[in-house]
């Protein structure tokens, strides 16, 4: 999946929400867009992220709130490689940081930045307040983000009193979506302009995002490349592979691995030797499966795949890269994105 494609998996998933969201409120329209639908893909066609934004803003005038409802149903594993990046950010802040790079790959209508103050961190889009449908683009945004905090970044929280949502118009006759959505955030309409604000206290604690739900945000893709193999892995590779995994590669030495399988490290040893499984070799493959994917389908720059894969610096990871596959990163992902080239 190259660059571009992986807005084509955006729009997909937009689309498919948006899908349920009509089954559910005007379902004869929903009927109406499956049938559009597989007209374009039997043509070979298919929808731009930009096209899907544009399908919603249509229906969005038969069904009030709709990207409200359409964030509703998104769930931990509609955030991908990108998720799984946030997830192994070491805090809230460095998390918010990274999200950008996310959030820029699924919307076209506008840009976010933050900025700091005294007390809270605002997250603010260039959404013009003057613009034909800033309120269409200010749910989207806001909506959007909550899911990204509450499902990866911040987790739903005792005192998410303390998060708040800015609108720039009144307060909508569908109110009531919004309190569902945003239950127990504080909201606040006819604001100058429409931003989110994270208290400072948050900022430096951990990602919220349970090691053990870190899977989800891994495509099967990701473990059939690492079984791409003479064999299969055995029981007990894929059960390191798995903690590797789990614990954004933190977990990747003997008596660590031992612990998590609440064994001594010469118990471990003596299960390895038996299946002639090499830690160090399975992690190399993992992490090299990993970064193959994230190159070919993210734009995150290397350092940022380097801290994902826990290693010290970036030149670490091109190293075992440029050995592993036997060119540097950077030409890996520039011969995966060629458009002159078929894969």
């Amino acid at each position: 999946m190259s660059f571009n494609e992986e807005k084509h998996h955006f729009a997909a998933i937009l689309i498919n929400r948006l899908i349920a969201v009509l089954e559910i409120e005007r379902p004869s329209m929903a009927d109406a867009l499956k049938r559009q639908l597989r007209e374009t893909i039997s043509n070979g066609s298919s929808i731009s992220l930009q096209a899907a934004e544009g399908l919603v803003t249509h229906y969005y005038k038969h069904v009030s709130g709709l990207y409200l409802r359409i964030y509703e149903g998104v769930n931990l594993r509609d955030f991908g490689l990108y998720g799984y990046a946030i997830a192994s950010s070491a805090t809230v802040r460095s998390g918010l940081m990274l999200s950008q790079q996310f959030l820029s790959m699924t919307t076209t209508y506008y840009q976010e930045s933050l900025h700091e103050q005294t007390n809270s961190l605002s997250i603010i889009p260039d959404i013009d307040h003057q613009h034909p449908s800033p309120q269409i683009l200010s749910e989207d945004f806001a909506a959007g983000y909550w899911v990204l905090l509450k499902h990866v970044i911040t987790g739903d929280r005792s005192d998410m009193d303390q998060l708040i949502f800015e609108f720039c118009y009144p307060a909508p006759g569908y109110v009531a979506l919004y309190e569902k959505l945003f239950a127990g955030c504080t909201l606040r309409f006819n604001q100058p302009r429409t931003l989110v604000k994270i208290p400072n206290k948050w900022l430096a604690e951990p990602i919220s995002l349970e090691p053990s739900k870190t899977e989800a945000l891994l495509s099967e893709k990701m473990t059939v490349g690492i079984e791409q193999q003479p064999r299969q892995l055995s029981a007990i590779e894929r059960s390191i592979t798995d903690i590797v995994f789990r614990s954004h590669f933190t977990k990747t030495t003997i008596p660590d691995i031992a612990d998590e399988f609440s064994m001594s490290s010469r118990q471990l040893r003596y299960y390895l030797q038996k299946s002639k499984v090499s830690v160090r070799e399975l992690v190399l493959r993992t992490r090299m499966s990993v970064a193959s994917r994230m190159l070919i389908e993210t734009n995150l720059d290397i350092g940022t795949i380097a801290e994902t894969l826990n290693y010290s610096e970036s030149s670490a990871l091109i190293r075992s890269f440029h050995s592993f596959y036997a060119i540097s990163p950077l030409q890996y992902r520039m011969q995966q994105r060629d458009p002159f080239l078929s894969h």
